[in-house]
């Protein structure tokens, strides 16, 4: 497909963006929660810019008053302190040809009081059900300092050269409160009637383009769908929109969808691999006819081509590519010249999910977003012959990285395809853009040089006949014998299930998934065997099934689970089997249960590493560089396992200890 309107040009309030590609405002978490911009962060917008995005709009959640939480590890920008690095943020990104947006924001009754001692804020007291607090809820006399705050907000960002703001809603925060009746329970002018509850709204945009120039853009984020079950409907917040674009005060409408009220709705507002891509784009159309004002739409947008059908079926203006711009944020340069570019596969572990869950964003697939001198490794002084054992992520992303270095790379894999653990998880339904990214490595491998051996079970003598100066183990995991309950029933690894495929019920139509780990694997297998018509059970030991899966994905699954009728058994151990069944412990009252009906146990749950030759080659071969990476070392995530094999590869450095094959010689 043509990308000619993506690519084209495009007019906010005579600001002219290069592109209609815009990476949305997102918060990192780089500078814990002090609310002061890192340099890190400073380097991370500016490199957007560099890689060709047309609008860079930063800071999510970025704070405008000291009683709301810089939350999530954002920006406060009523800190002065914080001015300096705003100028070089604002600089970085024009130099490149970029324009720049912070969103601003007040949480209201989003976040926690925890750390600040606080109470929230909100219209009502009215408690959210994701963070669990009660706030405080607003006296009319405190309102209007808070619309001043926004107006500083805004002051301060003009001044230190920015091209405009963001006003946001999105998510529940204070404005969206306002807007909801459920919420908002007042009964003066800020309550009640729907031109009341815009009051709030109004008056924090007029504000703000009183506080700034002509010149300075002034956007307005909003949900156009809060998919909650008695929330306000499409149709009323395109009500709101239209009531909140007529002041004139706004620019920019950007659109996405869900809201921060509870789990389920929280976890929509950056949709997981579970929703459609584009999932918010219809809907963003139909708020952009009903303003007549430029629209920006967020949600899902991963690709050229779906960028582009958004802007042409839908009439927005602009398309938000955030998490594909993290994966690749050369992604704009990449889609003008035609060329392959790094796919996110938008799971959220390594981004938005690892936010919520009180850590920092990197990024599951690119780990020079975490750490930047892995995105172009120095060429090697003099190229080597690199071993690759394992054709998984980690050992994939090792041959990658060093061949980009110069160096002769053979990889051999035991297994007739590529991808080790992270192809199984195409199982899982939402799962394709896993095969795309796994596509993306298999396409860098040819173009690099790199030989590529399937069907090779590499020991120590395969692995020495190569002749090589460097070694990357990447030979992943297998499963704990331990984790085996005693008994006569049948028991099946759950990635041997996932990989061989899955039996048919007999002697019992019962199947118990055993799950330590708490991630995805158990509630997978268990969807696959209900799909074959086991009756499931998942047990673990843990207070929750899912517990360790991010808050963007966890109330998908859990939900998913429900439909296919598979049963949760949380705080429950399986001790042993019995030709009739499996016997569960409950771990803290040590009661005993029987399942009866039970053919099959199914371990999902933490393996062993496999490091494959590594005692034998460093027994053989003492002075040879082995590298251990990914699950070979300690099994973990898709994220590590990426990190680690980049590592690997941009570390080889052995000496040449043998002639260079021709190929490799320049």
């Amino acid at each position: 497909m043509s990308l000619e309107l993506l690519l084209s040009s495009f007019e906010v309030r005579g600001t002219r963006l290069r592109n209609r590609i815009v990476s949305t405002p997102h918060a990192t978490g780089w500078g814990g929660s002090s609310g002061l911009l890192e340099r890190s962060e400073v380097d991370y917008h500016v490199r957007k810019a560099a890689g060709g995005c047309g609008l860079v709009m930063t800071f999510g959640s970025a704070s405008v008053d000291p009683a709301t939480a810089a939350s999530y590890g954002s920006v406060a920008l009523w800190d002065e302190r914080n001015e300096p690095a705003l100028r070089a943020l604002a600089a970085g990104v024009h130099e490149h040809g970029g324009v720049c947006m912070s969103q601003m924001t007040h949480m209201g009754r989003r976040g926690n009081s925890r750390e600040s001692g606080i109470p929230l804020r909100a219209p009502s007291d009215v408690p959210e059900p994701v963070h669990h607090e009660v706030p405080v809820a607003l006296d009319a006399a405190e309102i209007p300092p808070i619309v001043e705050r926004f107006a500083a907000a805004a002051r301060r960002l003009e001044a230190c050269g920015w091209d405009g703001c963001e006003v946001t809603s999105f998510g529940g925060h204070l404005i969206e409160q306002f807007f909801d009746p459920a919420v908002n329970t007042r009964s003066d002018g800020y309550g009640g009637s729907l031109e009341n509850r815009l009051r709030f709204a109004r008056e924090v945009l007029e504000a703000v383009r009183a506080a700034v120039s002509e010149r300075f853009i002034v956007g307005f984020r909003m949900t156009a769908d809060q998919r909650l079950e008695g929330g306000l409907a499409p149709e009323e917040l395109r009500e709101i929109a239209a009531h909140v674009c007529a002041t004139g005060h706004v620019d920019l409408l950007s659109v996405s969808g869900g809201t921060g009220a509870t789990p389920l709705s929280q976890a929509a507002t950056v949709p997981p691999d579970e929703l459609d891509e584009a999932a918010y784009a219809e809907l963003a159309g139909a708020m952009r006819a009903a303003t007549d004002v430029p629209a920006l739409v967020a949600g899902r947008i991963l690709d050229g081509e779906t960028a582009e059908r958004c802007l042409r079926e839908t009439g927005v203006d602009l398309v938000g590519m955030t998490r594909a711009i993290i994966a690749d944020p050369d992604l704009p340069r990449r889609l003008q010249d035609g060329v392959r570019f790094r796919p996110c596969i938008s799971i959220n572990e390594g981004c938005i999910g690892r936010l919520y869950s009180g850590l920092p964003v990197w990024c599951s697939i690119n780990p020079a977003i975490r750490e930047p001198a892995l995105e172009a490794p120095a060429r090697a002084a003099q190229p080597a012959r690199v071993v690759v054992v394992g054709g998984g992520v980690a050992g994939l992303e090792a041959a990658r990285g060093a061949a980009s270095r110069g160096h002769h790379v053979v990889v051999l894999e035991r297994r007739a395809v590529l991808g080790g653990r992270a192809r199984l998880a195409l199982e899982r339904r939402g799962r394709r853009r896993w095969g795309l990214y796994l596509d993306w490595l298999e396409a860098e491998l040819a173009d690099a040089g790199v030989e590529v051996r399937l069907g090779v079970d590499a020991d120590a003598d395969a692995v020495l006949a190569e002749q090589p100066d460097a070694v990357v183990l990447a030979t992943g995991s297998a499963p704990r014998e331990e984790a085996v309950p005693p008994g006569p029933l049948r028991v099946l690894d759950a990635d041997a299930l996932l990989e061989h495929g899955t039996p048919a019920p007999a002697h019992g139509t019962g199947a118990v998934v055993i799950d330590d780990e708490n991630g995805f694997v158990a509630p997978t297998v268990a969807e696959v065997l209900a799909g074959h018509g086991w009756q499931v059970e998942i047990v673990t030991a843990l207070p929750g099934v899912a517990a360790e899966i991010d808050p963007t994905q966890q109330p998908f699954v859990l939900r998913r689970l429900e439909i296919a009728g598979v049963r949760l058994g949380p705080s429950l151990a399986c001790v042993r089997t019995e030709p009739a069944g499996a016997i569960l412990r409950h771990v803290h009252a040590g009661t005993e249960v029987h399942r009866h009906g039970v053919g099959l146990i199914v371990i999902a749950g933490h393996r062993r590493a496999a490091p494959g030759p590594r005692a034998a080659l460093r027994e053989r071969d003492p002075a040879l560089e082995v590298h251990v990476v990914g699950d070979a070392l300690a099994p973990r995530t898709l994220l590590d396992a990426v990190a680690e094999g980049a590592r690997a590869g941009a570390a080889v450095r052995a000496e040449q200890r043998r002639p260079a094959p021709a190929a490799a010689r320049v």
